[in-house]
C-alpha cells in the first residue's frame, strides 16, 4: 500500500514537472511569437506611412517646378514663389494644413491661418538635408480646428531644393487626413494579430505534441530504469543472502569440525560407563567439554556480530593475543617453539576479525599437529600495500605433490582425529570475506599458508 502511495505521489509530482517545463516553453514561445510580431508591426506600419511621403515628393516637385515657370510669379521673390507653389496643394482633398520652413528650419508661411506656427527641431532639420521625405502618423492629430475633436493625421515632410538645384533650402511639411492610414494600419494588425495568433497556437500544439511525446518516452525509460535497478537491487539482495547463508554454512561446518575431537573422547569415556575411568580422564573429559563451550560461544559470536560490527575493530595486537592465548598450552605439550608477532598500527573491522581468527584457529590447529615435538610454528601478521597479511609458518613435513593439487577441497583424511576438511572450511570463510588463502611455499622443512585481506584499514588512514 505504502509502494503505491509513493508511485502515485511520484507520477504526480512527475507530471507537476512536465506541465511546469511545458509552460516555460510555452511562455518562452509566446514571447518569441509576440516579439517578432511587434517588430514585423513596427516595419509594416512605418513602410505604410513611408509610401505616403513617397507619393508626396514628386507631387511638391511638380507644383514647384509649375510655380517657377508660371510668368506671374516672376515678379516676386523666390521664397515667395516657393510658398505659394506648395500652397495650391491646399486644395487637395483631405489637406489640413500646410506649413513651409526654411534650411534653418524657422517658419516661414503656413495655412490655414489658425495653424500653430512652430519651428522645426534640431532632428528634422537635420533629416532635411538627407533629401528624403518622410512621414510620420499621428493617431490623435496634431491641429484641432475650434469645436472638433481630435483626428488622425499624417504629417508629410518634403525636402525641397533651392534656386541652384543643387542644396535643400525648404521643407514643406503637409498634415493630411489621416483615416485612411488608420483603416489600412488597423488592417494590418488584425491579419498580423490573425496571422500570430495562428503561428502561437499551431507552435505550442506541435511543441506539445513533441513535448509530451519526448516525456512520455523519458517517463517509459525512467520506470524501465527504475524496474531494472529494481530487479538488480533484489538480485543483489539474494546474492546477498546466498553469501551470508554460505558463511554460516561454512562457520557451522567449522564448529562441527572442531567438536569432532573433544565428542570423540567423551564417546570413549562414556562406553566405559564411567568404569575403571582415573583423575586424569575426568579431567580430560571436562577439558573437552570446555574446549567444546568455547568453540560454541566463538561460533555463536561471529554469527551474532555478521550483521553489526563494521564500525568495531580489532587491531592486529589483539588477534595476536587471541591466538596466543588459545594455543600457547597446547603448543607446549608437544614442547614446540610457538610464537605469534604483529606489526603495530593494523586494524580489522570486528566482523572481520571474528572470521579470521576461525581461519587461523584452523590452520594452526592443522600446523601443531603436523608438527613433530620441539619444531617450530610461527604467526605473523603484517600490512603490505593497505592489506592485512596473516602468514602461518611450520617445520613440519610439508605437503605431498598429492596433497596439494586437493589443498583446499573437502576429502577425508587419514588422520584418526576425524575428518581433514578444515582448510576446505578455511578457503570457503576466507571467500565469505573477499579474500584469499594460499599455499606459499611447502616443502620437507616446513610449510607456509598466506591469508590476505584486500579490506585492511590502517591506523594512518583512520586519522
Amino acid at each position: 500500500m505504502t509502494d503505491q502511495h509513493g508511485n502515485r505521489s511520484h507520477f504526480r509530482g512527475s507530471y507537476r514537472v512536465q506541465f511546469a517545463a511545458l509552460g516555460m516553453v510555452v511562455v518562452i514561445f509566446g514571447g518569441i511569437v509576440g516579439f517578432s510580431s511587434l517588430q514585423l508591426r513596427k516595419d509594416l506600419r512605418g513602410k505604410v506611412v513611408q509610401r505616403y511621403a513617397d507619393i508626396w515628393g514628386p507631387v511638391s516637385k511638380f507644383h514647384v517646378e509649375q510655380g517657377v515657370s508660371d510668368d506671374l510669379f516672376g515678379i516676386l521673390d523666390f521664397d515667395d514663389v516657393i510658398i505659394f507653389s506648395l500652397m495650391s496643394a491646399q486644395e487637395v482633398d483631405g489637406a489640413l494644413g500646410i506649413q513651409v520652413f526654411d534650411a534653418a528650419g524657422q517658419y516661414l508661411a503656413g495655412v490655414p491661418a489658425e495653424i500653430e506656427e512652430l519651428e522645426l527641431s534640431l532632428d528634422s532639420v537635420e533629416r532635411m538635408q538627407t533629401a528624403a521625405p518622410w512621414a510620420v502618423y499621428l493617431p490623435e492629430g496634431s491641429y484641432v480646428e475650434p469645436g472638433s475633436s481630435p483626428q488622425p493625421e499624417i504629417e508629410l515632410n518634403i525636402p525641397i531644393l533651392g534656386r541652384d538645384g543643387a542644396r535643400i533650402e525648404y521643407l514643406a511639411r503637409y498634415l493630411m487626413d489621416g483615416y485612411d492610414v488608420r483603416d489600412e494600419l488597423r488592417i494590418i494588425d488584425a491579419n498580423l494579430t490573425k496571422q500570430a495568433s495562428l503561428a502561437f497556437f499551431s507552435g505550442i500544439l506541435l511543441v506539445s505534441v513533441v513535448f509530451i511525446w519526448s516525456f512520455w518516452g523519458l517517463r517509459s525509460a525512467n520506470k524501465e530504469v527504475a524496474e531494472r535497478a529494481a530487479r538488480l537491487a533484489k538480485a543483489n539482495a539474494e546474492l546477498a543472502m546466498v553469501a551470508k547463508t554460505s558463511a554460516i554454512g561454512a562457520v557451522a561446518s567449522h564448529l562441527i569440525h572442531g567438536l569432532n575431537n573433544p565428542l570423540a573422547g567423551i564417546r570413549e569415556h562414556l562406553r566405559s560407563n564411567g568404569e575403571d575411568l582415573e583423575q586424569d580422564d575426568w579431567a580430560d573429559a571436562r577439558k573437552a567439554t570446555s574446549r567444546m563451550q568455547a568453540m560454541i560461544n566463538e561460533v555463536v559470536d561471529v554469527l551474532k556480530n555478521e550483521d553489526f560490527d563494521e564500525m568495531e575493530t580489532l587491531s592486529g595486537e589483539e588477534i595476536a593475543q587471541y591466538l596466543r592465548n588459545k594455543f600457547e598450552l597446547k603448543a607446549q605439550e608437544k614442547e614446540l617453539d610457538f610464537g605469534v608477532r604483529s606489526e603495530a598500527r593494523i586494524l580489522l573491522s570486528a566482523r572481520d576479525a571474528n572470521i579470521a581468527k576461525l581461519i587461523l584457529s584452523n590452520l594452526l590447529d592443522n600446523a601443531i599437529e603436523a608438527v613433530s615435538e620441539r619444531g617450530e610454528v610461527e604467526t605473523r601478521i603484517a600490512s603490505l600495500n593497505e592489506e592485512v597479511v596473516f602468514t602461518i609458518i611450520d617445520t613440519g613435513p610439508g605437503f605431498s605433490e598429492i596433497a596439494k593439487s586437493n589443498l583446499f577441497s573437502p576429502i577425508q583424511s587419514s588422520k584418526t582425529a576425524g575428518a581433514g576438511i578444515g582448510l576446505a572450511i578455511s578457503q570457503q570463510l576466507a571467500r565469505h570475506l573477499g579474500a584469499t588463502l594460499e599455499l606459499t611455499r611447502s616443502s620437507s622443512s616446513g610449510s607456509e599458508i598466506q591469508l590476505t585481506l584486500s579490506s585492511a584499514q590502517e591506523v594512518a588512514n583512520q586519522s
